[in-house]
């Protein structure tokens, strides 16, 4: 009980007024929207087949983490005397998405120490030269994996919408459907609403010019700024040595 009632006296919120206090609160909701968007994320594709009759009608949904290699559907769509098998698609996007999401969780979680360490125990934080300048470390870190993470994943909803496409991917050329021989006989319906996924590297781009934004603050708290910015000795403080004969 000492040492929660220590802890609650030594909380000091007034660190929120400062840029490296007011700056987490938001790397931290910006970070819950960028992985947020990502796992959150579902959509479908539908096409249609022309059959003798009828068309026969094609839909296949995907979500995170994207693993569009277990994303199939049964061929042939036409009612025929041929045994079924299914198709599978050929490529998907899983390894960035859960990089991505992972740096995401890692940026959230951070945050969350931080502002704990901020508001609680600034004074250790300010007298103490490691905490600052581990502080400013792991920020670089985060940093650099948020252009990272976001780059790849650019790529990988790229990868996504390419391979999701029947039409882009060679779905309908493959000889898969022979009904789609002919051009414009296979006609897809709706490809897929992608906007959340657009969302999520907008998100992914922000945290990372927001945690750019921060490492200046941060930098100003360790000792290697102060020893650059502190003041050269006065000429009138410099003491010429002595010789003793």
């Amino acid at each position: 009980m000492e040492t929660a009632g220590q802890v609650m006296s030594a909380f000091n919120p007034s660190v929120l007024k400062e840029p490296r206090g007011f700056i987490k609160p938001i790397e931290w909701i910006i970070s819950i929207f960028a992985f947020a968007t990502t796992t959150s994320f579902s959509t479908n594709v539908d096409f249609t087949v022309p059959c003798n009759i009828t068309k026969g009608e094609v839909s296949y949904t995907f979500s995170y983490p994207f693993d569009l290699q277990n994303i199939g559907f049964k061929i042939p769509v036409c009612p025929t005397n041929v045994t079924t098998s299914t198709v599978h698609l050929l490529q998907g996007a899983e390894s960035p998405a859960q990089f991505y999401v992972f740096v995401g969780v890692m940026a959230f979680l951070y945050c969350l120490v931080a502002l704990i360490l901020y508001i609680f125990f600034d004074d250790l934080y300010r007298k103490n030269t490691k905490i600052v300048a581990a502080d400013f470390i792991v920020s670089v870190v985060i940093t650099a994996l948020w252009l990272i993470s976001s780059s790849a994943w650019a790529q990988g909803v790229s990868d996504v919408k390419l391979y999701t496409d029947p039409q882009e991917s060679g779905l309908f050329e493959n000889k898969i459907f022979p009904e789609c021989v002919q051009p414009d006989a296979c006609k897809v319906t709706f490809l897929g609403n992608f906007a959340g996924l657009n969302v999520s590297i907008i998100f992914g781009f922000l945290n990372f010019g927001v945690w750019v934004g921060n490492l200046w603050f941060l930098y100003k708290e360790t000792p290697w700024f102060k020893v650059k910015s502190k003041p050269p000795s006065s000429p009138g403080s410099f003491e010429i040595p002595t010789t003793q004969y």
